[in-house]
């Protein structure tokens, strides 16, 4: 048989490697060496390979213009295709396999949505893999990348980590940055290869260095934890605004998340679910769901449980199982829609029929509980398998429970650690905890601290709070790793964000004392407060006074901020003869009414107190000259009855001050702006004449309760 006779250098040092590798399957990719042809790769990439990118029209054709400047002709003549596949493949099927980025492109084609996603009910994935491989066997890094790609996806290609891993590391070795990317992924959820968090976001940072987006978010992302930098939401949110702002749907999912737990900004449901529906409105189905799932929870005041129906309902009817799954639940509840057990069950054994194996694990807790069906714990086993068998993990772990306790099957611990270990391998967070909890307690193996904390790591990557806040314990003790607070910080504030009281808890102690981040009073309150409302007891116990002593602080802090308050005074029968009788700009106090009357007193500040106890009490002191030549005496103050009030009940809606006279208190209400007596006076009234009350513009605390002590006039002045 005669030999062809290689037409370029690159089919002839392919075949060169493809002798001296024998009968292995590896194709040998290797940087591209032309210029033109990696700028084209980067421009068609954002316009149809990224997932879940939307429209970047003018971002797009500079990247392509870029491309043709460096005499790439394919960029000069991107304006007869960009944003469309059917026009790409009309003008590259006939370029493949000559040209084998032109191979690339139709591997797109042939298995990707609209929004760059591989989808199993695209055109032929089987034809997009066939497509990649021929652009992998003429040595192209981004055609290993495709394959590998589909290998991770399970579309095209059988799911396969250590096919997926083969691929995208040639592609990665070879400089096709997204490859690395992907590499990263695995690294990331142990995959084809062992865990390694670190070695994760080298990848991600080497890849999102050249612009691949899928990159920049999941970097920002570990950032949060304290991976590869010094944790800080307050940054995550900004990485993950500018890629949102450059229609990559993932940071606008993952900032929605972050605005949904208030990591690095205000708290905000509404907000959230806006983030979430531009990233649904870009293809990505995190986005919808997570959408759906705040109106669901009640989360959301632009959305409930009906509109979360709506949302899985259209979803499921455009092919998307793992919608049909989440309607089902709700039908099951009886939550947005009436509830129908016979309905709920229906959609989620079509969705296991059709494959979605997520269903099929649902399907198997109705037959355990025996809700909508006939209690039956031999199929539930059987469904728990399927879904395990199709690597999805919490179907391990309802399995494994099961082996666990002995319900439908013969009690087996050692086969249950099995199944717990294949469900935290496939990164289900709950079942790397177990196997956590076990390696530190030593039940059942051997005793390993570091086993333990990477497990903890591992089920915090998975979605388990608990995990979070016990993988931070480990790096700020240096329990089985080696200390780093830094990192013990992002994996708090991960567990806080998930709603975790311990975690929570652990993340205000952090910020009240400076550990691992910088002493911040104000992030210690809030997380106090939100370690009490999550359930962490001994957070609403200790975390008291400094959140009563930051409150009182930003009160004394605001004393003089207002330049432009005014007091009037007030009688509801007589709202006619509401007249201005002090105006105050800072710390200056012109009196208008009263023993001072058209004087200008300057106020002098004695001391400040703060008591603890029962009652907590902050008081700040002041003397001013009053109309017979003695000084009057007076004190502001603000309390918390630790006894009665939740932690986060102060400031209430009241602030006080001791009439100089008599028993009464001079009473501010913060909403109303008003001032009045808690009781009537026979010793103090408010200026010459007398009135009720007093109302407020634009005043502090500070500010109207000494206004409203240098308007009254009390007996023994």
């Amino acid at each position: 048989m005669t030999a062809r006779t290689p037409r370029s250098l690159a089919a002839f040092v392919a075949c060169v490697f493809a002798m001296l590798l024998g009968a292995t399957d590896a194709r040998a990719a290797w940087p591209d060496s032309y210029e033109g042809r990696v700028a084209n790769l980067d421009a068609l990439r954002w316009d149809l390979g990224y997932p879940g990118v939307g429209d970047n029209t003018a971002y797009v054709r500079s990247l392509y213009a870029k491309a043709c400047d460096l005499k790439s002709s394919n960029g000069c003549n991107a304006g007869s295709w960009q944003g469309d596949l059917d026009k790409a493949a009309a003008y590259f099927r006939s370029k493949c396999p000559k040209d084998p980025q032109a191979c690339v492109v139709m591997g797109w084609v042939k298995s990707r949505d609209n929004w760059g996603n591989l989808s199993a009910a695209s055109m032929d994935p089987k034809g997009g893999y066939a497509y990649h491989k021929k652009a992998c066997d003429k040595a192209y890094a981004a055609g290993c990348t495709g394959m590998g790609e589909m290998h991770i996806a399970g579309i095209g290609a059988k799911q396969d980590w250590r096919a997926a891993k083969k691929y995208v590391a040639e592609g990665c070795a070879a400089k096709d940055y997204y490859g690395c990317y992907l590499l990263g992924t695995l690294y990331e959820k142990g995959r084809g290869v062992g865990t390694d968090v670190n070695k994760a976001a080298s990848y991600y940072a080497k890849a999102c260095s050249k612009n691949v987006p899928g990159a920049c978010v999941d970097q920002t992302r570990l950032m949060e934890l304290g991976i590869g930098g010094k944790p800080s939401p307050e940054k995550a949110v900004k990485a993950y605004k500018a890629m949102c702002d450059k229609n990559v749907a993932a940071g606008c999912s993952n900032l929605g998340r972050l605005t949904e737990r208030g990591m690095g900004t205000d708290r905000d449901g509404t907000k959230a679910a806006s983030l979430y529906q531009t990233a649904c409105d870009m293809g990505e189905m995190l986005g919808c769901f997570s959408m759906a799932k705040l109106f669901e929870d009640g989360k959301s005041d632009a959305g409930d449980a009906e509109d979360a129906a709506g949302i899985y309902e259209k979803s499921c009817n455009a092919g998307y199982g793992e919608a049909c799954i989440r309607l089902g639940k709700l039908y099951l509840r009886g939550r947005g829609v009436a509830k129908d057990t016979e309905v709920g069950k229906g959609f989620v054994q079509r969705a296991c029929e059709e494959g979605i194996s997520e269903g099929c694990d649902v399907l198997g807790q109705l037959y355990e509980s025996g809700n909508g069906v006939e209690m039956n714990l031999s199929k539930a086993t059987q469904l728990y398998g399927q879904a395990c068998d199709a690597q999805v993990g919490v179907g391990c772990y309802h399995l494994a429970k099961l082996y666990q306790a002995g319900k439908g099957v013969p009690a087996n611990a050692s086969r249950a650690g099995e199944l717990f270990d294949q469900a935290c391998s496939t990164g289900h967070g709950k079942s790397c905890s177990i196997l956590a909890r076990q390696y530190m307690t030593g039940e059942g193996v051997s005793k390993d601290n570091k086993k333990a904390a990477g497990l903890y790591e591992k089920g915090c990557g998975g979605g388990d709070a608990d995990a979070c806040a016990k993988a931070g314990g480990m790096y700020e003790t240096g329990k089985g790793v080696e200390t780093d607070a830094a990192r013990a910080v992002g994996l708090y504030q991960a567990a806080c964000g998930m709603e975790s009281g311990m975690g929570c808890f652990a993340l205000a102690v952090a910020y009240e004392h400076g550990r691992g981040t910088d002493q911040n009073m104000k992030s210690a309150v809030k997380a106090y407060k939100d370690a009490c409302r999550y359930g962490a007891e001994q957070a609403c116990e200790l975390g008291g006074k400094i959140v009563f002593k930051s409150g009182f602080e930003d009160v004394w802090n605001a004393r003089f901020s207002s330049e432009i308050c005014q007091v009037w005074s007030y009688d509801p029968e007589k709202p006619n003869k509401t007249k201005l009788v002090a105006d105050v700009r800072g710390d200056q106090f012109v009196i208008m009414d009263g023993p001072l009357k058209d004087q200008t007193p300057k106020v002098v500040h004695i001391g400040n107190d703060f008591k603890t106890g029962t009652i907590y009490k902050g008081l700040s002191r002041w003397k001013a000259p009053g109309a017979k030549g003695s000084d009057l005496k007076f004190e502001h103050f603000e309390q918390w009855n630790s006894a009665e009030d939740p932690i986060d009940a102060f400031p209430g809606d009241y602030s006080y001050s001791q009439d100089r006279a008599g028993d009464t208190l001079l009473m501010m209400s913060r909403s109303e702006g008003e001032i009045r007596r808690n009781k009537p006076s026979t010793a103090c009234k408010f200026g010459k004449k007398g009135y009720p009350m007093l109302t407020t513009e634009h005043c502090s605390e500070i500010q109207g309760l000494i206004a409203a002590q240098l308007l009254s006039e009390c007996k023994g002045d």
